[in-house]
C-alpha cells in the first residue's frame, strides 16, 4: 500500500505505533502494551457500561474502554486531527488492534508450550508500579487512586493480569515471527514514501552512569522486625486486627483495617500465598518477611480455591541514616572522578546497575523529553565528557556523564539507515500478525458491533 509524501503525520503512528518506540530502542514489543498506556485508570475505563464494541471469544470490549484507551493513545503519541473524519478512522483502526491482541491471547492461552511463571509476572508488576508511582508523589497517588475507587493492591492485581497476558502474547508472536528480513530496496522505497511523515530524530543524550542503592542496614531491618514483632504481640494479646492495621500498616489497605478482599494463587507473591493459604479462617500468622517488608497476615474466609485475608505490613525502606550513608560514598566518588578518576572502572567497581556495569555503566541514548525530572535537571547544562554531582531518584543515588548529545533533526538514509531499517522491520511485523489474526478470526467468535 502506497501513501503520498504529504500524508500527514499521524498516519504513521496510526498504522505502525511502534516507530516511536523503536527510537526509544523498544524494538523487543510488537503490540500495543495496555500497561503503558494505562498507567493509572482502570475503573475510568470501567465507569460507563455504556455499550459492547466487540466480542470475542467469550470476551467483549466496551465502548467506555476503547474510548478511554484511545484518548491515552493519542495523548501520548501527540496525534492531532484535521477533522472528525480521521479521528473516527484511528478509532476503528484502534478498535482492530484491540480486537487482534485478544485473538492473539486465545491463540497463546491454547499454546501449551508458551509458558509464564509468577516469578516473571510479579518481576514485571513490581517495575511497573515503579514507573507508576514515579510519576506522582506519594500523597497524589495515594489521592488518585482513591479517586478511582481503587487500593493499591487491587491495582497491582490488575496489572498482574494485564502484565501476564501480554508476556503470552508476545512470547507467542516472538515463537512465530522471529525472522523477519528487510531488503535494501525496502527501507529506500518506505523511506521515500514515508519522508516526510517520519517523525524527527529528538534532541536526546548519551549516558553512563553510576548508582549506588541506598541499602537498608541490618540495624535498620532489626529495628523493623521488632517493630511487626510488637504488634504482633498486641494481636495475640487480643487487641483489634483492623484497628492495628489502620493504625500501623504502611500499606494502603491500612486505611480499611488492612482488607485485600479475596484473592486466588497467583495473584499474591509467593511469599505471602504460602503462609495465608495455610491459615484457617481467624488464624493469625507468624511475621513473614517478603521483599516489601514485615507482614503479619489474618485470613478471614476461604471460599473454594480463594481466601479472604487481612494484614498489617511493615514496609522495608532506608533509614535516613541509611541515606546519608549513600550519599557520603557518592559524594566520595564524585570527588575522585572529579581528579581524574575513570568513570568506567569506577562504575565497574561501585555500580549497582547489574547490566550497564559491565560496560563501565553506559546506559545508551535517551530522548531528552521523557527523562525522569531529576535527570532531566542534572544533565541540562553539562557538556560531553562532564560529570553531574550525585542526583537521588526512586532508585537510588546517580552520578550522570554525558557522552554525546543530539539535538532534534530530520532522520535521513545516511546518518539513521538501521533506525529506519528496524521501522521497516516493524512494518512488516505488524502487518504479518495482521494477516495471521484475520485467520484468527476463522477459529474464534468475532462480532465487532461500531
Amino acid at each position: 500500500m502506497s501513501r503520498s509524501k504529504n500524508h500527514e503525520n499521524y498516519h504513521i503512528k496510526e498504522e505502525y505505533p511502534l516507530l516511536e518506540s523503536v527510537k526509544r530502542k523498544v524494538v523487543g514489543c510488537i503490540f500495543f502494551i495496555w500497561i503503558v498506556l494505562l498507567p493509572l485508570g482502570w475503573s475510568s475505563a470501567q465507569e460507563v457500561l455504556d455499550r459492547i464494541v466487540a466480542v470475542v471469544g467469550n470476551d467483549i470490549i466496551l465502548e467506555s474502554e476503547l474510548k478511554f484507551d484511545l484518548s491515552q493513545y493519542i495523548s501520548q503519541a501527540g496525534i492531532t486531527f484535521k477533522n472528525a473524519e480521521e479521528q473516527n478512522k484511528l478509532q476503528r483502526d484502534f478498535l482492530g488492534q484491540m480486537i487482534n491482541n485478544k485473538l492473539l491471547l486465545l491463540a497463546a492461552q491454547k499454546d501449551t508450550t508458551i509458558q509464564v511463571t509468577s516469578k516473571e509476572v510479579d518481576a514485571a508488576v513490581a517495575e511497573q508500579m515503579k514507573k507508576v508511582k514515579a510519576q506522582f508523589s506519594e500523597d497524589a497517588f495515594q489521592a488518585q487512586l482513591q479517586a478511582e475507587g481503587l487500593t493499591e493492591n487491587e491495582l497491582k492485581k490488575k496489572y498482574r493480569e494485564q502484565i501476564r497476558n501480554q508476556m503470552m502474547v508476545d512470547r507467542l508472536v516472538s515463537a512465530k515471527l522471529s525472522k523477519v528480513s528487510v531488503s535494501t530496496k525496502e527501507v529506500k522505497d518506505f523511506y521515500q514514501s514515508y519522508e516526510d511523515s517520519i517523525p524527527d530524530q529528538p534532541e536526546a543524550v548519551k549516558l553512563s552512569h553510576i548508582l549506588l542503592e541506598i541499602d537498608t542496614s541490618p540495624a535498620t531491618l532489626d529495628s523493623l522486625k521488632r517493630k511487626a514483632e510488637g504488634i504482633l504481640q498486641l494481636v495475640r494479646n487480643g487487641q483489634d486486627f483492623a484497628q492495628l492495621a489502620a493504625m500501623y500498616s504502611d500499606d494502603p489497605s491500612g486505611k480499611e483495617g488492612g482488607d485485600l478482599g479475596f484473592f486466588k494463587k497467583g495473584d499474591m507473591i509467593p511469599q505471602f500465598e504460602d503462609v495465608a493459604f495455610t491459615l484457617k479462617p481467624g488464624e493469625v500468622s507468624d511475621v513473614v518477611q517478603t521483599e516489601f517488608g514485615y507482614h503479619i497476615i489474618k485470613v478471614d474466609e476461604r471460599k473454594d480455591d480463594r481466601v479472604h485475608a487481612r494484614h498489617i505490613l511493615i514496609m522495608v525502606r532506608p533509614s535516613p541514616e541509611d541515606t546519608a550513608r549513600a550519599m557520603h560514598l557518592a559524594d566520595s566518588l564524585y570527588l575522585q572522578l572529579e581528579q581524574g578518576a575513570d568513570f568506567g572502572e569506577t562504575a565497574k567497581a561501585y555500580s549497582a546497575d547489574e547490566d550497564s556495569k559491565k560496560l563501565g555503566g553506559e546506559l545508551g541514548w535517551y530522548p531528552v523529553a521523557t527523562m525522569t525530572p531529576e535527570f532531566k535537571e542534572a544533565i541540562k547544562d553539562l557538556k560531553i565528557g562532564e560529570i553531574s554531582p550525585p542526583v537521588a531518584s526512586q532508585y537510588g543515588v546517580h552520578i550522570l556523564k554525558v557522552l554525546d548529545r543530539k539535538t532534534q533533526r530530520k532522520l535521513t538514509l545516511d546518518e539513521d539507515w538501521d533506525a529506519i531499517k528496524e521501522m521497516v522491520r516493524q512494518k512488516k511485523t505488524n502487518e504479518m500478525i495482521a494477516k495471521w489474526a484475520d485467520k484468527l478470526r476463522q477459529d474464534y467468535y468475532v462480532d465487532v458491533r461500531l
